[in-house]
């Protein structure tokens, strides 16, 4: 079996060797009976090569398939992120969180959701700039660990189109969790649980409706679909001018839900798995 693997190509070597990560792709250099380990410049090599051939079809199988679990538990760093700040920087959910029993408190809101109405009665900077952020950083989190979908950029073909689809629907479950799911809104942050009137609006409101399931991944998808065409017509000219860090992390706010899922991975907030990346984005 050494000697076969010693002697395959590297897309049999990794079929051969069941690997998983991009880092392991690497065809091996044996010396003796010893394996050496790759570099990180190998591994990116070996990690651009894994993408090329899931995005093509020469490789197929496991390496392929979307990585569930880093999908989890970066989607898990992001519903951290967005509750701790919740958390610091409102005093009604802090009081909610500490002064209400959680799952009877979490029953109740979910029972008196406004399924039936649109609006939540929320701002403009919030339903139509924050929750299609977060489609875009939880969509950009299931593409960069799906080895088929990580190193797209805008075309009009079916893969892309697929792909990002594919990304929607993680962002449209990751939007349910963080309105009514048992780590949710509903559960931390008690929405729902108080109606009170809203003179501007002329009714009363509990700040529920149904538009965030619907606005976070579709929105969302638009914004994921502007930021890989970022990448493909004006980051190439950019990374083949400017290898300052500095500057490419400053230059990152033009992709802002595709840096956040980089922080996720702990990545530079500039880093792409597309083959324009230059030498200072890895």
């Amino acid at each position: 079996m050494a000697g076969a693997v010693a002697h395959a190509s590297g897309a049999e070597a990794r079929e051969d060797l069941g690997v998983e990560s991009a880092a392991n792709a690497l065809t091996f250099l044996r010396t003796g009976d010893s394996v050496v380990r790759p570099s990180s410049a190998e591994g990116e090599l070996a990690r651009e090569q894994l993408t090329e051939g899931c995005e093509s079809g020469r490789i197929k199988g496991k390496a392929c398939k979307v990585h569930w679990l880093p999908i989890l538990w970066q989607s898990f760093e992001w519903l951290t992120a967005q509750h701790s700040g919740n958390i610091l920087l409102d005093s009604e959910t802090r009081n909610d969180l500490t002064s209400n029993p959680y799952w009877s408190t979490y029953k109740y809101c979910v029972e008196h959701y406004r399924w039936y109405q649109w609006s939540d009665d929320t701002t403009f900077i919030v339903h139509d700039i924050g929750h299609p952020m977060m489609g875009g950083i939880t969509s950009s989190i299931f593409e960069q660990n799906d080895p088929k979908a990580r190193a797209l950029v805008f075309e009009n073909n079916g893969n892309y189109w697929r792909s990002r689809l594919k990304a929607m629907a993680w962002s449209a479950v990751y939007s349910a969790q963080w309105k009514v799911g048992p780590v949710s809104e509903a559960s931390i942050g008690n929405s729902g649980r108080n109606t009170y009137y809203v003179a501007h609006l002329g009714r009363t409101t509990n700040e529920t409706g149904f538009q965030d399931f619907v606005i976070t991944p579709v929105y969302g998808f638009g914004w994921n679909v502007g930021e890989d065409a970022i990448d493909r017509y004006l980051m190439p000219k950019i990374h083949a001018r400017v290898k300052n860090r500095f500057y490419l992390t400053a230059l990152s706010v033009m992709t802002p839900c595709k840096a956040t899922a980089n922080i996720l991975r702990w990545k530079p907030l500039y880093y792409r798995d597309t083959a324009y990346a230059s030498p200072g984005s890895n």
